[in-house]
Formats: C-alpha cells, sequence, structure tokens
C-alpha cells in the first residue's frame, strides 16, 4: 500500500463527493500524525542563520514560498546559560515578505539546566 502523505489541497468539496472527502481529512490526519510523532514534514527544509553555528539567532524551515520562522534567544547564565529561553515562531504564506505571528514559548531552567516549566504567549 502506497504511503499518503499530507495533501493541503484537500478535502475539497467542489470536486470530491462525501466519501472522498472523508477519506481525504482521514489521510491528512494520519500524516498529521505521522509527521508529529517523527518531528520532521517531508518537504521542509531547515537553515538555521545568525548568531553562531552552536546558537543561532533564527531557524528557517521552507517548503516552497511557505516558510516557518523561529527567532531563538539563548541564555547567557545560570542553569540558562547555553539553553533556548525563548522561542518566537512566525508563519509566512508568500516567500519570507509577511509574516503572521503564531506565538511565543518561554522555557525556564533550574540551577542544574533542567528545563522545569514550559509557557505559551
Amino acid at each position: 500500500m502506497a504511503y499518503t502523505g499530507l495533501d493541503l489541497t484537500k478535502p475539497d468539496g467542489a470536486t470530491q463527493n462525501g466519501a472522498q472527502v472523508l477519506q481525504s481529512v482521514r489521510d491528512n490526519q494520519r500524516a498529521l500524525r505521522d509527521m508529529i510523532v517523527a518531528g520532521f514534514a517531508p518537504g521542509w527544509g531547515m537553515a538555521p542563520s545568525g548568531g553562531t553555528p552552536e546558537q543561532p539567532a533564527q531557524v528557517l524551515y521552507s517548503n516552497g514560498v511557505e516558510r516557518l520562522r523561529v527567532a531563538l534567544t539563548w541564555g547567557a547564565t545560570g542553569g540558562a546559560g547555553g539553553n533556548v529561553t525563548q522561542s518566537a515562531y512566525a508563519y509566512s504564506a508568500d516567500g519570507g515578505t509577511t509574516y503572521s505571528t503564531i506565538g511565543t514559548r518561554t522555557l525556564s531552567y533550574d540551577s542544574a539546566g533542567n528545563c522545569t516549566g514550559i509557557t505559551w504567549s
């Protein structure tokens, strides 16, 4: 059986009947599950930039004209030293000309550098 990946053109109520729409929903849900569990999305590339190779300022994921930008803030002292303390996520559908904010993830650490909490805003 051939694998069915995520297809953002489906479901399409204008060209698919009810059974086809439901099958497209199931296929896309399975593909999303697989991407979440695997931690990657087929077809998407990744490029770090800015900062240093060990602590990039930004990571840009791309697939065609779609972009997912992650701006990173790194801790400098204490348990946060060398760890990402904040990551701001944004999405672009026009090759990076404009971005829409998704949200910001803030991470806290104990003195040993163990992550003790994550909040979203």
